[in-house]
């Protein structure tokens, strides 16, 4: 399994929300590389940061984290109000291995189809944050479309990287929601990303039962209830 740390960037912390809910956050501090250091005295090869006050507002701020984490020489996908090929670009010309894309992706299939023709298909991956079967957008205070019919049609664009969120289970350590992987397993072609709600060693082992080989680890890892120098290839 290739896991994920999470850094949720918001306001200048490092914070955990709990059901893609605003007004249920929790603070872990300024500096997530001094939350790495302080538990496991070393960095992660990956993070998966997300700049949940850009995913609201439409436009990715967490440009000095990026730099800072790239300096470190973490490999990164980076999502969080990237709307734009400007921004696509910047990002990764900062050190973002992969930007991860949500609400203009999903309802702009013209853009998404001219988007692969500026970037490899391996740059680009579709975030689909699911509730009641539907994607959320804009932060997650709106809903969307079918988010099985949404990315059945970004693959037959061409697009091959998902990461779906089970919004119902994220943040809440209660772990994994079996039947909504099993949909996703059988439903979702090309490689997926699964988050929301994992919680131990045995929902990741789930999820790899089922098929699923990349995972993002939020809550989990910050609270301990998961230790990431357990797992190969993490550091």
């Amino acid at each position: 399994m290739e896991i994920w740390p999470a850094v949720d960037w918001f306001d200048m912390h490092m914070v955990r929300l709990e059901k893609g809910r605003y007004d249920a956050v929790t603070q872990y501090g300024t500096d997530p590389l001094g939350v790495f250091n302080t538990r496991y005295r070393r960095m992660p090869k990956r993070i998966h940061l997300i700049d949940l006050q850009g995913a609201r507002s439409g436009q990715f701020g967490a440009w000095s984290l990026l730099s800072r984490l790239h300096g470190e020489g973490i490999e990164i996908e980076a999502g969080g109000g990237i709307r734009d090929e400007l921004t696509i670009e910047r990002a990764l010309n900062q050190g973002a291995r992969r930007v991860i894309l949500g609400t203009r992706l999903l309802t702009d299939p013209k853009w998404a189809q001219e988007l692969l023709t500026h970037f490899r298909a391996e740059q680009l991956v579709a975030g689909i944050d699911i509730a009641k079967g539907r994607a959320r957008l804009h932060g997650w205070i709106q809903e969307g479309e079918d988010g099985q019919r949404l990315w059945h049609d970004l693959y037959q664009q061409g697009f091959r990287l998902c990461n779906v969120t089970d919004i119902s289970r994220d943040g809440t350590l209660t772990g994994i929601h079996k039947p909504f992987w099993q949909n996703v397993a059988s439903g979702y072609s090309g490689d997926i990303g699964a988050g929301g709600g994992i919680r131990s060693a045995d929902d990741i082992k789930s999820l790899e039962q089922l098929g699923i080989h990349r995972c993002v680890i939020g809550k989990a890892w910050v609270n301990g209830e998961i230790d990431l120098s357990e797992w190969e290839g993490v550091f």
